[in-house]
């Protein structure tokens, strides 16, 4: 018997394709069921983010946390939500656990970049960027958007 996929890999496979109508659906469908899933929850916070519904994708990605604090990619994921919201403070309260992460943790580099940012010191954003995309335990999304900072980046 083929095994039966899941919903949050249909959810991502919907994603993946575009049709955020059904990814949004399974993913309601599969946090209504499982409401202390830390992966759903944050899957959920992605889409929502993506559908640019923020208040949704902060209170998804809040929930991941709350549920699994260990998710990395959800603490930086909300922490970047924050950020683009002009709530910096509340970013940098969020990402300090990240502090833990090994060195050469992408999403610790990635973090450490976006401190960087906040004093218009490029050249040192632009390494900690790189070293993140050269590190581990991101989230291809996150790698895509940060690959793309880098390339807006001043030289």
């Amino acid at each position: 018997m083929a095994h039966q996929p899941t919903a949050l890999s249909e959810a991502e496979a919907a994603a993946e394709r575009g049709d955020h109508t059904t990814a949004l659906r399974l993913l309601k469908a599969a946090a209504s069921a499982a409401p202390t899933d830390a992966a759903i929850a944050y899957r959920l916070g992605a889409e929502y983010a993506h559908l640019e519904l923020f208040d949704a994708a902060e209170a998804e990605m809040a929930r991941a946390l709350a549920s699994g604090p260990e998710h990395p990619v959800a603490r930086f994921h909300l922490g970047l939500l924050q950020i683009t919201r002009g709530r910096f403070q509340d970013a940098l309260a969020t990402w300090q656990a990240l502090d833990a992460l090994p060195k050469d943790h992408a999403l610790r580099c990635y973090k450490q970049a976006f401190e960087h940012l906040t004093e218009d010191a490029f050249a040192p954003a632009r390494t900690r960027l790189e070293a993140g995309l050269a590190g581990w335990g991101s989230a291809p999304t996150l790698d895509r958007d940060m690959r793309r900072l880098l390339d807006s980046l001043p030289a």
